[in-house]
Parts: structure tokens; sequence; C-alpha cells
């Protein structure tokens, strides 16, 4: 009678250990599941930055060409403004005498601080005061 119950402990003992056998193996797979599913989460997201980086690399390479082509034209624009005040520099006492009339200065003081002759200065008053004139009469139309 022993050796049926050390028989029947045996078998209850195999039969447990393969259930816990399948049990750990049902666990393994459905943990593998998980493991695939987050790997080919991980590289849908990896291939999503890849393209997202790729882009921002491409949009910025275009913005530096584009900040490449503006620095080029404002050099330019500078290098003309400079010829531009080189070449004209006898204009800038007209120039100075044009602000001081419109800032309320008469003709002695653009003989004073322009270094003008009278004539020049006399003529520059002149027509900057009819200017004047001419603008206040079109505001005074404009409002009627």
């Amino acid at each position: 009678m022993q050796d049926s119950l050390v028989n029947l402990i045996l078998w209850a003992v195999a039969i447990i250990a393969v259930l816990i056998a399948l049990y750990g193996l049902m666990q393994a797979l459905t943990l593998r599941k998980l493991l695939e599913r987050s790997k080919h989460e991980t590289q849908m997201l990896i291939q999503s930055l890849r393209n997202e980086t790729h882009v921002m690399g491409t949009g910025s390479i275009g913005v530096g060409q584009r900040l490449l082509e503006v620095e080029k034209k404002l050099n330019q624009a500078m290098e003309r403004q400079t010829d531009l005040e080189q070449k004209d520099s006898g204009s800038l006492p007209y120039n100075y005498a044009i602000r001081l009339v419109e800032m309320g200065a008469n003709s002695d003081d653009l003989v004073d601080n322009c270094s003008l002759a009278r004539v020049e200065a006399d003529l520059i008053f002149l027509v900057h005061s009819e200017l004047k004139k001419r603008k206040a009469n079109a505001a005074e139309l404009d409002q009627f």
C-alpha cells in the first residue's frame, strides 16, 4: 500500500510540475507577445523621429540658404549706400539745410550752420516755406 501511496504522490507531483511548466510556458509566450508589441511600437517611434529629424534638417538647410541670400543682399545694399554717400557728399549740406528748414530754421541759421552762401540759404528757405504752405492748404482742403 505504501508503494501505491508513493506512486500516487509521485504522479501528483509530476502532474503539478507539468501544470507549473505549462503555466510558465503560457506566461513566457504572453511576455514574448508583449515584448514583440513593445519592440514594434519602439521601431515605429524611432522611424517617426527619424522622419521628423529629416524634415527639420531639410527645413533648417533651406532657412540657412535664405539667410545667406538675405545677408548677401544686405551687404550689397550697405555697399551701395556707402558708395552713394561717398559720391554725393556735396549734397550733404543741402540735405542738412532742408532738415533745418523743416524744423523751423531761417536763412540766417542756414548760413551759420551749413556753410551755405546767402543766396543758397534764401532759395532753400523760400522753396521749402512754399512747400510747407501748399501742404497746409492741401490738408485744409482735405478736411472739407
